[in-house]
């Protein structure tokens, strides 16, 4: 499959909708060369009419990371994949901006760096007026072998403890249920915790990373992960939870994930 048909197959398996700065190179050496190809290939599905730009409401401080653009009939069409296409122009408010685009860089890490796995993306799911940000759903190619669900929850706090208590104590209540209700088994579900403070910038892609303000931030949110496992999440079920930070975005099947116990490890057993 060619570049040009890659990231529009990338567009659509994560929902249809991205910016710029969402579909960087990982591959480049620097920030500006990351999203320079892509900048080269959306100018020309503008012009080929595959893509289309969603109007920001305001004026974008920086239109490659707060611009969104969205695949059109055509464009699934190209990747002949017409049957999945849904309409996704739908302006999106300044101020979600930033927590849509950490949704997307989540999900099309996952699409990335877990290619042996199928993966569908939801965005507007609830189960007991839980609503995460992201419902992965894992197909299975065994019959016999339970559908399995990824619930991922980004949280951009202050404190972490807010996370445990506007968050955390909601799955368990939500969980209670399921057992309650017997509406699901318990143990097709795996809660993706990736958390950052309000001081670092989640635009930031790796290749920035290095920079020294952006380092120093960085040590500090992983603490503030540490923190909040060891602190306030030991005692959860320690496998329904995985806690990582969100400058981790890019290399999601590395050991980068805590269980509730505090040990590092991958996600990737979840997914076979």
């Amino acid at each position: 499959m060619t570049t040009r048909k890659q990231l529009l197959n990338n567009l659509l398996d994560i929902g249809g909708v991205a910016t710029l700065n969402n579909l960087y190179s990982p591959a480049a050496n620097s920030y500006k060369g990351s999203i320079l190809f892509t900048r080269k290939l959306f100018k020309d599905y503008l012009t080929d009419e595959l893509i289309e730009k969603i109007e920001p409401i305001g004026k974008p401080m920086n239109k490659s990371r707060e611009v969104f653009y969205c695949l059109t009939k055509k464009g699934a069409k190209y990747i002949e994949r017409a049957d999945e296409y849904k309409y996704k122009k739908y302006q999106k408010s300044p101020n979600n901006v930033l927590h849509e685009s950490m949704k997307f860089d989540v999900a099309l890490s996952m699409i990335r760096n877990f290619q042996q796995a199928k993966f569908t993306f939801r965005y507007d799911s609830s189960f007991y007026g839980v609503q995460p940000d992201i419902l992965i759903r894992i197909e299975s190619t065994n019959r016999k072998q339970l559908t399995k669900f990824i619930l991922v929850e980004i949280e951009r706090k202050k404190t972490v403890d807010r996370v445990f208590n506007e968050k955390i104590k909601r799955y368990e209540a939500m969980f209670e249920q399921i057992q309650k209700n017997k509406s699901h088994n318990i143990n097709q579900f795996l809660v993706l915790f990736v958390y950052t403070d309000i001081w670092y910038d989640p635009f930031l892609r790796p290749q920035q990373y290095s920079e020294p303000l952006t380092k120093e931030r960085i040590e500090k949110v992983d603490v503030l992960v540490k923190n909040l496992v060891h602190n306030y999440c030991k005692y959860l079920p320690d496998n329904r939870y995985r806690f990582t930070a969100f400058h981790n975005f890019h290399r999601l099947h590395e050991n980068v994930w805590y269980t509730p116990l505090g040990r590092l490890i991958t996600i990737t057993n979840h997914l076979c």
